[in-house]
């Protein structure tokens, strides 16, 4: 099998990822000279350093090393260039890793998906910037997430799974990964069969919550979209990209927390009180952000007094972003994947359509830690 390996396949990700020989080399710990005789076909990796290479540098199957020319796929980081220069020229090659990984689970869900499935929300719902937000009410009655269900929620944690759910149930399927650009909360990518939201897991449940709705909006107004922690950059677009952007939001604050549930909620409460934010986000299950947007919706507040305490919260959340390393693997790796996707190519493992190595690639882990991800997952 490793004889196999097409050398063209290793320059095509290097250069596709953006890295030198030099940068690849130094990445890998291994000699420059190796690195070139692994691209001239002189030598090949080694099955674990191709699994180091797909899965943690280059975000790609590991079956595609041995694919005869390298794929004709669009680079999906060219996508995203509706946002301004500044915003676009700062993401990180990390997040540009993340963005081409979440294209091949798309890949990957479009290749295990039954022919004759749910079909995406967004073939029910098309939208224009204009229409978006009346689309609100209408679209969490057809996810079928009720003022009383959400009221329910026991936490942001379960509030997350149940919109997570939701969407999945109706065709769009959420991937999660830990982004080192903090002030990214995540993104989508369209497609016609399986359109794919990506969220970051280095957020608060709450603003995943709201990640979720805002490229949600993205999808159903058929745009590439990133969620940003600081809105800031919105005044810097094309007028009808921000257009789409204020839609997206106020989308998202009308899904999340429908108008007259709010007021209900508010009654006769001080939204100048921040422990009335709170609480509001608490029953909601939402960020102190949604809430205030309501507030500012409803004309409880102005325009100056709401990007004052927005940005605010945001700079406090910029610098109180939690880190809690360790944990098991396991249950990480099956957070990020999602627990329909993970059925799903385990299903086609066990009725015999994907070999053990081809599982390993569309859940990108190793082949060794099939059976333990099987384990936890049941």
């Amino acid at each position: 099998m490793i004889a196999a390996v097409n050398p063209e396949i290793i320059i095509w990700a290097r250069k596709r990822t953006g890295l030198s020989i030099q940068e690849l080399a130094d990445k890998v710990k291994r000699p420059l000279t190796e690195i070139q005789r692994w691209e001239d076909g002189t030598t090949i990796p080694s099955y674990t350093t191709l699994e180091a290479l797909a899965y943690r540098h280059f975000k790609i199957p590991l079956a595609v090393f041995f694919f005869p020319e390298p794929p004709e796929v669009d680079d999906p980081v060219g996508s995203f260039r509706r946002l301004p220069d500044s915003e676009f020229d700062k993401l990180s090659s990390d997040t540009r890793e993340k963005i081409r990984l979440a294209q091949t689970y798309q890949d990957s869900l479009a290749e295990l998906l039954p022919s004759s499935g749910e079909k995406p929300i967004y073939t029910r719902y098309r939208a224009t910037p204009s229409t978006l937000p009346s689309l609100a009410e209408d679209v969490r009655s057809y996810l079928g997430v009720s003022i009383g269900r959400q009221f329910s929620f026991r936490s942001t944690d379960a509030a997350f799974k149940a919109w997570r759910h939701a969407l999945e149930h109706r065709g769009i399927f959420t991937f999660k990964d830990s982004l080192d650009d903090r002030f990214i909360s995540g993104f989508c990518l369209l497609s016609n069969i399986c359109p794919i939201i990506m969220v970051n897991n280095s957020n608060a449940f709450s603003r995943q919550i709201f990640t979720l709705a805002h490229e949600l909006g993205h999808i159903l107004l058929g745009v590439y979209g990133i969620t940003d922690v600081d809105e800031d950059y919105i005044d810097f677009m094309s007028e009808k990209d921000r257009r789409a952007e204020i839609a997206c939001n106020r989308f998202a604050a009308d899904l999340l927390v429908p108008l007259r549930a709010f007021r209900n909620e508010l009654g006769n409460l001080s939204p100048a009180d921040p422990q009335v934010v709170n609480q509001l986000a608490r029953r909601f299950s939402v960020s102190r952000e949604v809430v205030l947007r309501r507030l500012l919706d409803d004309g409880r507040i102005d325009e100056d007094e709401y990007a004052k305490r927005a940005s605010e919260w945001n700079r406090d959340y910029m610098r109180r972003r939690p880190e809690t390393p360790g944990g098991n693997w396991y249950l990480t790796r099956l957070s990020y994947l999602g627990e329909g996707y993970t059925r799903l190519a385990f299903d086609h493992h066990q009725q015999g359509t994907i070999s053990t190595s081809e599982l390993a690639g569309h859940l990108n882990v190793k082949a060794r830690n099939i059976a333990k991800l099987r384990e936890h997952l049941w």
